[in-house]
């Protein structure tokens, strides 16, 4: 039951949201979509570095050291 209703609610969300473009088409909507282009932008860039601030302090990953075998013939 709740797959169906959070299609259902997708379904109505995403008409509202074009019936609201459409009606407000001529009020910015051009504004909004290239603000929020930049905004995105802004918050990937500022993604990237901080996981790389992390990716810089984190220790070196080294590759596991396996034990050596004791001989056959014990």
């Amino acid at each position: 039951m709740g797959k169906w209703l959070s299609i259902l609610v997708g379904l109505i969300l995403a008409a509202l949201g074009l019936a609201g473009i459409i009606g407000w088409w001529s009020e910015g909507v051009w504004s909004f979509i290239r603000s929020g282009v930049v905004l995105a932008a802004f918050f990937v860039g500022i993604g990237a570095i901080v996981f790389g601030i992390g990716e810089l302090r984190a220790p070196a990953e080294t590759p596991p050291v396996t034990p050596p075998e004791p001989p056959a013939d014990c």
